[in-house]
């Protein structure tokens, strides 16, 4: 009997690509994600650091500067914010689209895998039947 082949090995080598692609696309989105989080964190850092330095601070200059940043902060965070609700946006659409890949290619698999005990069961069974066969033959009582 011939060895085990799945007929559809080529387009489940293409879906398994496709969910390669998402994860890859998805790992992407994530670090965008992350690397928006961490200039936000960093922002945030910054200010409190500021904030206690002018703690008690009576110097006109400084506290116009700090004012100053304060403002650039506000606005750099709502700018962040804004790009952070993008890139989420992005990573659920990149998500989803591995879900689907995934998703694909499981059921891909799982039929492979059902074909492969078919495969296993029709072996076992010829070759019990040819057991049979060679020792009906070999018994059996010449007339």
């Amino acid at each position: 009997m011939k060895k085990f082949s799945f007929e559809l090995e080529e387009i489940l080598n293409i879906r398994k690509f496709e969910q390669q692609q998402a994860e890859t696309e998805l790992g992407k989105a994530l670090a965008e994600e992350q690397k928006i989080q961490n200039q936000l964190d960093g922002l945030a850092q910054r200010q409190a650091e500021i904030q206690h330095e002018m703690k008690g601070s009576k110097n006109f200059y400084d506290i116009a500067n700090a004012s100053q940043f304060y403002t650039y902060a506000r606005n750099q965070r709502d700018k962040l914010l804004s790009e952070l609700a993008e890139a989420k946006i992005v990573s659920d659409s990149k998500r989803e689209t591995l879900r689907k890949a995934m998703q694909k290619t499981d059921s891909l698999e799982q039929l492979k895998e059902q074909q492969r005990e078919e495969y296993k069961e029709e072996l076992k069974r010829r070759e019990q039947n040819e057991v049979d066969n060679i020792v009906t033959g070999r018994f059996r009582p010449e007339s």
